[in-house]
């Protein structure tokens, strides 16, 4: 089983409260900003207990050293889909081509549209998903609903979901490049369910 690592999310413990597992700026990207995201061989590594004090050992995974895939933090002028987009401030996007349009405030993100030319899908959010809210504590549980609009081969479909963010546990991450103390674990999960049209 192969999955893709954040590396950057998993080790920005310089967010993290001591006094009580805090996260204060999670998913608070910028214009300019780059993310890499490693895939690694997770044969035999299991996700580990939720709870507090945990160790999540994690020094065995094996990166596929060709395998990356980077992220750029752009402006929504910068692409061709802007104006189908309009409440979207920052595009994630993606060295495969792919791009999120995100609205971002103080406290949330959302996501708003979705493009992929390779499938190709154009998704927009008419109700916006969440996707981070700040800041989020150990033991917070945060759920939203959405609803999607997007055509396929000529299909049109219309999807509405479910999205739960859940703050599950804190400890030690321990990386193959390294030991990250006082990390919150964040579990994100999504169901949706879609219609033909």
């Amino acid at each position: 089983m192969k999955k893709v690592i954040l590396t950057f999310v998993l080790c920005s413990t310089q967010f993290f409260s001591y006094a009580q597992p805090t996260l204060n700026n999670i998913e608070n990207f910028v214009v300019g900003m780059t993310l890499v995201f490693q895939e690694c061989d997770t044969s035999g590594v299991k996700v580990g207990k939720k709870g507090g004090n945990r160790i999540w050992d994690f020094s065995d995974l094996q990166s596929l050293n060709s395998k990356t895939i980077t992220e750029d933090m752009i402006l929504p002028d910068s692409t061709n889909y802007k104006d189908q987009f309009p409440t979207a401030n920052l595009v994630e996007k993606y060295s495969d081509g792919r791009l999120v349009f995100a609205e971002i405030n103080k406290n949330e993100n959302y996501l708003v549209g979705f493009v992929d030319n390779t499938i190709p899908i154009n998704m927009k959010y008419e109700k916006p998903m969440l996707f981070a809210k700040r800041p989020i504590h150990f033991s917070d549980s945060i759920s939203d609903t959405y609803t999607t609009k997007y055509n396929i081969k000529n299909l049109d479909f219309k999807g509405q979901g479910t999205v739960t963010i859940i703050a599950d546990g804190y400890g030690t991450l321990v990386l193959p490049n390294g030991k990250f103390e006082n990390v919150l674990r964040v579990k994100i999960t999504q169901q949706q369910k879609d219609t033909l049209v």
